[in-house]
């Protein structure tokens, strides 16, 4: 037997509930961003199964079922892109020259995007392939600026380089 979850009674749960979730995401992200977005993504996700909850399980524990399957699907994306960001770190190359034209110029119009500095890091380290000390040298500023400049881009063109990474390695 099926649950009847209309609008009313969807409120209800989330009112009732969402102070609940989203502590438990943040206690888990350390993060209230994330734990906002978690949280959204819980209850949207719980009404768009509204018509496959049982009679036989409260609806507490269902929704906070939903929300340990939003989590482990953050948590696999994270890993993802904490991979990615680990063989940037490595300080590998992005090979320009094997890109389609569209994923080129997608590159191009992110880094676009970037700040004068750190496009100019960027563009040294990953497609030119200079060391950290080399551009630090070139640009006349400390490594420690480098790293960070490289770090904080990679942060801000993480999806695009998430995109490049896998059409790269399938």
């Amino acid at each position: 037997m099926y649950l009847e979850i209309d609008e009313e009674s969807f409120k209800e749960v989330f009112n009732k509930y969402y102070d609940r979730i989203y502590s438990g995401f943040y206690k888990k992200t350390q993060s209230y961003e994330v734990a906002q977005d978690l949280s959204q993504q819980t209850f949207i996700k719980f009404w768009k199964y509204r018509d496959t909850y049982t009679a036989d399980l409260t609806i507490e524990i269902q929704l906070f079922r939903k929300g340990k399957l939003v989590f482990i699907d953050w948590l696999r994306k994270e890993a993802k892109e904490r991979q990615l960001i680990d063989n940037l770190k490595r300080n590998e190359t992005i090979p320009v020259n094997d890109l389609s034209l569209d994923m080129r110029d997608s590159l191009n119009h992110a880094i676009s995007q970037l700040s004068t500095v750190r496009r100019e890091v960027f563009k040294l380290a990953y497609i030119e392939g200079y060391s950290h000390k080399e551009i630090a040298e070139k640009m006349n500023i400390s490594v420690r600026t480098v790293e960070t400049h490289i770090y904080k881009s990679v942060q801000q063109l993480r999806k695009v380089l998430a995109l490049i990474y896998i059409l790269l390695h399938i």
